[in-house]
């Protein structure tokens, strides 16, 4: 007796020193545990989006102007190379630089070959701006490239802004660069007004070849969506080629479009 009494003292002071704490089923611990939501750093608040689609600062004139210098430091830039072709990659790599670069070049090739890239560009946004230098691209002794540049460019203004178009060209000195624009924006005035293309043509044209292609151009526009009326302007033309011309003209264009051959 005496001995079980010492074991059963014992085994009672054994189980206080070292308690066992059962856990309740609902408390048991999660499969995985929590540690990196622990350790982890709280994620920053996100900016809005009318911040994330806020436009950047421009930059300071000068700093503009040193990133026009460096883009010239490119090999295929006009000042470092004059192969036009290499010119011309330079521009469309570096448009704006290539812009800024235009509005001061000397005069001749490379400047006619960097503006065919940047003018048909500009043009999409604002025709009058690419208007300007294809003017400023008309040195003296320049090529027809530079003329065939403004033309197109012209041509595009007179899509979006007929009036200013209109206006600017009819403001030059009478001769073959007024008319060879005049021609362009015709044209572009055809797709919509042909009758008013057609009085463009015969009362702010010299009579003569660009006149006559002019005609003839606005006639095929004008004959696809009224034929009967395209006709009495072609029918109303002095006897000549250029009023069997344009008389043909009508012809086909109402052949093909009733799915007939044109003539010969």
């Amino acid at each position: 007796m005496c001995l079980l009494g010492v074991l059963v003292g014992w085994l009672l002071e054994h189980r206080s020193s070292n308690p066992q704490v059962a856990v309740p089923a609902s408390q048991t611990a999660p499969s995985s545990a929590p540690v990196a939501k622990a350790v982890a750093q709280p994620m920053p608040p996100r900016e809005s989006s009318s911040a994330v689609r806020a436009e950047p600062p421009q930059p300071k004139p000068e700093i503009r102007q040193a990133t026009v210098g460096l883009s010239l430091t490119n090999s295929d830039s006009p000042v470092n190379s004059q192969n036009l072709d290499e010119n011309r990659d330079w521009a469309r790599s570096y448009p704006a630089d290539a812009a800024a670069w235009l509005a001061s070049a000397p005069d001749g090739t490379q400047r006619v070959a960097v503006a065919e890239i940047v003018c048909p560009q500009l043009a999409q946004t604002n025709a009058a701006a690419a208007v300007k230098l294809a003017e400023n691209c008309l040195g003296e002794g320049t090529n027809d490239s530079a003329q065939y540049l403004l033309d197109n460019t012209a041509q595009q203004w007179a899509v979006q802004d007929m009036q200013a178009a209109s206006a600017w060209a009819l403001a030059k000195p009478a001769g073959e660069q007024r008319d060879r624009l005049l021609q362009r924006i015709a044209i572009a005035e055809s797709s919509d007004n042909p009758a008013d293309a057609a009085r463009l043509i015969s009362e702010q044209m010299a009579p003569g070849p660009t006149q006559n292609e002019a005609a003839i151009s606005v006639v095929y526009q004008w004959a696809q969506t009224d034929a009967k009326a395209a006709m009495a302007w072609a029918e109303s033309f002095p006897a000549g080629d250029l009023r069997d011309r344009a008389i043909k003209e009508v012809k086909n264009v109402t052949a093909v479009l009733a799915g007939n051959p044109p003539m010969n």
